[in-house]
């Protein structure tokens, strides 16, 4: 059976393992509305690199970004 059978499936015999709560949704879209509302603009880099420099300013004093490529 395929993820959407399934979905569906549970969904037409009221099993809501695999389905968000009402309060989990709400909560969710009291984070991401705001942030839909007023988009931060686009910061142009160059590939290859860490991003934009303006990235840096989320920092801390003496933090970095992490790399993860060994």
């Amino acid at each position: 059976m395929g993820a959407y059978e399934r979905l569906l499936g549970d969904a037409l015999r009221g099993d809501a393992t695999l389905f968000t709560h009402e309060d989990g949704v709400r909560a969710a879209w009291r984070i991401v509305d705001p942030v839909l509302g007023a988009p931060e603009p686009v910061l142009a880099y160059e590939p290859g690199t860490w991003g934009p420099s303006a990235a840096d300013a989320l920092l801390g004093a003496g933090e970095r970004w992490h790399d993860p490529a060994p």
